[in-house]
């Protein structure tokens, strides 16, 4: 096989994937020697060294971190972003907007710093730093469909446990991040739900691209796939304050879906996963918390 040609798991699977040790060198081990074997001391980094752009990748990484932290995460920020937006909707729609409304247009305020942070800073480093297109960073879709039955399979006891967790009091307390008010009207409660799950899937969309794609792009030529493991540190971090069980989850998923989107080099199939999890915890956190009924009544 081609160092530059992405692998083909048969039907999308790396099988065996039991026993565990075999699941192991299936998803991990392997895959590891072949991102060693294409990107240690190969990887395209532009008109830098692989050293400097490690160092580079880290320093603005950790920026772009505690930028998120501080600056996307600050209440007042988000509350500013929402004024803001909302005495735009109101120029534009003759109308004062709702306290659901004020409260969807805080909640994009987080998004948007995740877009930026995630996203649109990294991406100027790629492509005015090292002089690397963006897209480098594991955006394009490589064989999605081949590979989708794995992830799918990677799914399935997520998609399980979420049910089971999802009646826990801890659960539904953190879950959703927003809920639409039900007293305005299904139609308007529904609407509002749906802008808010979409702009969700576009934050987790920023963040594959900034742990599964930006952070391993810049660190493959100088750690090759040991750059998986320096990303699961931050990454884990970020779950600190949710549920114990979402930590550790990080942590195996962290693994999984960097080793996989370095193999691949594409981050489609960890975004696919990522979004039907996050999409499925929303649906049934609203779900035991009775917002359905409400909607009937």
């Amino acid at each position: 096989m081609s160092h530059d040609a992405p692998p083909r798991y048969p039907l999308g699977l790396p099988l065996p994937i039991w026993p565990p040790r075999a699941a192991a060198d299936a998803l991990l081990i392997a895959p590891w020697a072949r991102i060693d074997a294409r990107d240690r001391d190969r990887a395209d980094t532009g008109r830098v060294s692989a050293r400097s752009a490690a160092v580079w990748t880290v320093l603005v990484g950790a920026l772009c971190l505690t930028f998120q932290r501080f600056i996307a995460m600050n209440g007042q920020v988000q509350d500013w972003i929402a004024l803001r937006l909302g005495e735009l909707l109101s120029l534009l729609t003759g109308s004062t907007i709702s306290p659901g409304m004020f409260d969807l247009l805080s909640h994009m305020g987080w998004v948007l710093g995740c877009v930026t942070f995630y996203m649109v800073v990294p991406s100027l480093l790629l492509r005015f730093g090292f002089g690397v297109a963006p897209s480098s960073a594991y955006l394009a879709p490589r064989d999605y469909l081949a590979h989708l039955p794995l992830y799918l399979l990677l799914f399935a006891p997520v998609g399980i446990l979420v049910f089971a967790v999802s009646l826990s009091p801890a659960f539904q307390e953190q879950y959703p991040f927003f809920t639409a008010p039900t007293h305005g009207g299904a139609a308007s409660a529904i609407g509002l739900q749906l802008t808010w799950e979409l702009a969700y899937g576009v934050q987790f969309f920023a963040l594959e691209y900034f742990f599964r794609g930006f952070l391993l792009r810049g660190l493959a030529a100088e750690l090759g796939s040991m750059a998986v493991l320096l990303m699961v540190i931050p990454y884990c971090m970020i779950h600190f304050g949710k549920p114990l069980p979402e930590c550790i989850g990080s942590i195996v998923a962290g693994l999984v879906l960097g080793t996989l989107a370095m193999d691949t080099r594409s981050i489609w199939g960890g975004v696919t996963v990522h979004v039907a999890v996050a999409w499925q915890m929303d649906l049934a956190a609203l779900w035991q918390k009775g917002w359905f009924d409400n909607l009937l009544q």
